[in-house]
């Protein structure tokens, strides 16, 4: 298997955060689709998230016909458990549906963690729906951000159960000024997830501080994170997003040159 198999898209529907989109600070436009930036990324996998926006799931997923897997954000399934029905149903037609991820699962709003909502037997119910089903076993991903765990011990053995309850967490640094606190961050998340699957984020776009990412931040955090996939601690790197990824970046252009050099790699 090459290096570049081991890496996905976080994909929004294109144009998402043009002209500072909930205040983001893209003044920009872009049109690069999540399909088209799988491309130029050279990478061969996807979740699709589609964030406030309705689109056609049938549609986004024959552009990702050539892919090797594509996930859907269910977030929402939480409440409304037909979504994952929907989403066995899109499997069926299309084989490289493989899973689903939670996204922003845990988070602060409004000084309100939104988990605590959701008992974890709703995750637990639509683990069992995407395991056991008339299609194919599917799998579960959930999103977790570094400045939400490590901090306090009782509430991180509060969510550990809701860490158990899916079968992978992608970890994801927000703010990229504690780029070099990832290696830290990441033997507390080893602790966490002793028998669940790790993937990890990188950032292309900083969105924590709603500016451009900088491409040392990026090269520094692709070069740590191809060591992790050489060691086998993790499974995979997941770029975010295809948003910005025609606009001239200096992150995006770091990123393409890092796969170009290291994407054919045998792991």
């Amino acid at each position: 298997m090459l290096l570049r198999d081991k890496f996905w898209l976080w994909g929004h529907p294109a144009g998402r955060y043009n002209l500072n989109a909930d205040n983001y600070g893209c003044h920009d436009v872009s049109r690069m689709t999540p399909m088209e930036a799988c491309l130029y990324l050279g990478i061969k996998n996807t979740f699709m998230v589609p964030v406030g926006v309705d689109v056609n799931m049938r549609q986004y997923n024959k552009s990702f016909t050539t892919l090797n897997n594509v996930g859907w954000e269910c977030f929402d399934a939480c409440d409304k458990p037909e979504i994952i029905d929907e989403i066995i149903e899109q499997a069926k037609d299309f084989k490289n549906i493989s899973c689903v991820v939670l996204d922003d699962f845990k988070n602060v709003i409004d000084g309100v963690i939104r988990y605590k909502k959701f008992p974890v037997s709703m995750i637990e119910s639509m683990n069992e729906k995407l395991h056991n089903n008339n299609v194919r076993k599917l799998d579960s991903w959930m999103v977790l951000y570094t400045h939400l765990f490590g901090v306090d011990d009782a509430e991180d053995k509060e969510f550990q159960p809701y860490m158990d309850a899916v079968d992978g967490i992608i970890m994801w640094n927000w703010w990229e000024k504690n780029f070099e606190q990832i290696p830290e961050k990441f033997e507390i998340f080893k602790k966490y997830t002793p028998n669940t699957r790790r993937m990890v984020g990188c950032y292309l776009y900083n969105f924590g501080e709603k500016k451009q990412a900088t491409g040392k931040a990026v090269k520094w955090q692709l070069d740590y994170y191809r060591e992790l996939l050489l060691k086998g601690e993790i499974e995979g790197v997941v770029l975010h997003t295809n948003t910005m990824a025609d606009l001239d970046y200096e992150a995006y252009d770091v990123a393409v040159k890092w796969m170009e050099e290291h994407g054919d790699e045998q792991i």
